[in-house]
């Protein structure tokens, strides 16, 4: 995966002992009206920016060509516009109500989105793409078709479709450490996963994810989510799932 650099900014986060325990749960709220001591947290340069680890491993995703690429982009809307009806009291839909997003139909053809309800000020953090855990050996039998599937693929595919769950590995992240995230089980994941994609190379594109192994010590194994531009209220939040994906 090509790696891209983010020039340096800062941030103006407000941390309080509510929004520590929030932490705990993956949830962070880009909202600044609780009661609370102002920290500014700089970020550098060397940050990779991330992006979805989508249908096949990142080893393979050279090898595809064009109309690899176009018929990938295809099944992935085709994915898209079958994915199951989430509760609204499910982890996904909850977080975003702490967090000040709206979750609302964006399209007919994206379907929900998740909208900013107050000013983001450019370098805002919003959240982390939190899910399930999966190793690549996990992966390669639910999603990748890589490997026959054993008695604990099995049991977990039933429990999704017993819950409700997708299964089509649409919300799949590598990690820096080689594992991944899954965030398409509602249950177990942050608002985050609503997040559409907009190619970066088009203004509707306002947020970025980045892989920060180590900050001050507090090591984050998720990406993060920051706001890369000003966002007013009402806009969708959307950024680039990479070349995989819709481009």
């Amino acid at each position: 995966r090509q790696q891209q650099q983010c020039s340096l900014f800062h941030l103006d986060l407000l941390l309080t002992s509510e929004e520590n325990y929030i932490a705990t749960l993956g949830i962070i709220p880009s909202c600044t009206s609780m009661k609370s001591i102002a920290a500014r947290i700089a970020v550098l340069g060397s940050l990779p920016a991330a992006s979805l680890s989508y249908s096949v491993p990142t080893s393979y995703q050279a090898q595809y060509s064009d109309a690899a690429r176009r018929k990938n982009r295809a099944k992935n809307i085709a994915l898209s516009n079958a994915r199951p009806v989430l509760s609204s009291t499910c982890l996904a839909h909850t977080s975003a109500v702490i967090c000040g997003v709206d979750i609302h139909e964006a399209s007919e053809s994206k379907g929900l989105g998740a909208f900013a309800t107050k000013f983001i000020k450019h370098g805002t953090y919003l959240g982390d793409y939190s899910g399930e855990s999966m190793t690549l050996n996990e992966v390669r039998a639910r999603f990748w078709n890589k490997r026959d599937p054993d008695a604990a693929d099995l049991a977990w595919q039933a429990s999704r479709q017993a819950r409700n769950q997708g299964t089509s590995g649409s919300y799949v992240f590598e990690l820096q450490d080689g594992t991944f995230v899954c965030a398409e089980d509602g249950e177990l994941s942050t608002w985050t996963r609503f997040m559409n994609h907009a190619s970066s190379d088009y203004p509707e594109c306002n947020v970025r994810p980045f892989h920060q192994s180590e900050k001050d010590g507090d090591v984050h194994r998720y990406p993060r989510f920051y706001a890369i531009r000003d966002i007013e209220v009402g806009e969708e939040l959307q950024w680039d799932y990479g070349d995989q994906f819709y481009n």
